[in-house]
């Protein structure tokens, strides 16, 4: 691995730092539509396809989310891998559990 600039560096460290910003903002989004849907799918008057436009919306932010954190794991240091790993999963689990839960609700409708 080549040696980077210190203003390499500096432009690293500042582009991972927005990213990371982003990831925060979209990881709150996601958090609201997974509470969204979950308070949607109480409702008696809910339509399969308001729901199926929910589901696509977090669908969508979850898509945006790994691109998000591929773009992370490219600039953070090796000593920041285990930490920003542990993260990433935990969110992504949250995701996936989720949308399981959502194909359950989509077969009984």
């Amino acid at each position: 691995m080549a040696l980077q600039s210190p203003s390499q560096i500096d432009s690293d460290e500042l582009t991972l730092n927005k990213l990371k910003r982003k990831r925060g903002c979209l990881r709150g989004a996601v958090t609201k539509q997974i509470t969204k849907i979950e308070s949607d799918i109480l409702k008696p008057d809910i339509t399969v396809e308001d729901l199926e436009e929910s589901i696509d919306l977090l669908t969508e932010r979850g898509e945006e989310l790994k691109l998000i954190d591929s773009q992370i794991e490219r600039l953070i240091q090796v000593y920041q891998i285990e930490v920003e790993f542990e993260s990433m999963e935990e969110y992504k689990e949250k995701n996936n559990q989720n949308a399981i839960q959502n194909t359950k609700i989509n077969s009984k409708n």
